[in-house]
């Protein structure tokens, strides 16, 4: 007889809404989004999970078993010529940020068309939702910093802005910004001093005539999860 199970929720320190994810498990629905779970980093047991997150984690692992039956998401850099570096490394992970199968987070530093230096922190999957990407890969257009980017700062006239997207967080600091993956939760860091960017976070810098700096910052590990 297992006793574990007869025993009342608050001896593991759960309740309705924080559960270990072996409590939400009976409430898969298929058993191709449990596969999905596992094949996205269902790892481990016994940490606890809120409600709120199983379902999100859920709903993702759904999108993504959609999106195989449907067949893969047609990406604009397929059928382009792209060689400028920058357009490149984009190109290069532009299926992946369109499924959010990893997330890229783009810090510019360029000088706008008054020569104010400007700088900002670009969700690339939020704006691969909004923009049409086609001039820029084939080299026509810039990508140019918005103030209603991540993060937007203007270094001649000191104007800041900052925003949310359903991706990241932005979570101000006194040593500097940090963005929380708002789908597992991790921390990015982006402070350019810092040797470490976050638990499964890549820092790759752009060499390129174009701009003054280009930095990705690549969340590699989007999909792990804890249990």
């Amino acid at each position: 007889m297992n006793t574990a199970k007869n025993k009342p929720a608050r001896q593991f320190n759960i309740d309705d809404d924080q559960k270990t994810m072996a409590d939400f498990v009976t409430e898969f629905t298929s058993s191709d989004i449990a596969r999905e779970f596992v094949e996205l980093g269902y790892r481990g047991i016994g940490h606890a999970i809120s409600r709120k997150d199983f379902q999100e984690r859920k709903h993702r692992a759904e999108l993504i078993l959609q999106s195989r039956r449907q067949g893969p998401i047609p990406t604009i850099s397929d059928s382009l010529t792209v060689t400028e570096p920058f357009a490149k490394a984009l190109a290069s992970r532009e299926e992946a940020n369109r499924t959010t199968r990893l997330l890229t987070i783009i810090f510019i530093r360029d000088r706008n068309n008054i020569g104010h230096e400007i700088s900002a922190y670009i969700d690339y999957a939020y704006r691969l939702k909004l923009e049409d990407f086609t001039q820029f890969f084939i080299g026509q257009n810039k990508l140019v910093p918005l103030t209603t980017d991540l993060s937007y700062y203007n270094w001649d006239t000191h104007m800041c802005t900052s925003n949310d997207t359903n991706n990241f967080h932005l979570l101000p600091d006194v040593n500097g910004i940090r963005f929380r993956c708002e789908h597992d939760r991790k921390i990015v860091y982006v402070d350019p001093e810092s040797k470490h960017y976050g638990d499964g976070t890549t820092r790759t810098s752009i060499n390129t005539m174009g701009y003054l700096q280009i930095i990705l910052y690549v969340n590699v590990k989007f999909f792990f999860f804890f249990f």
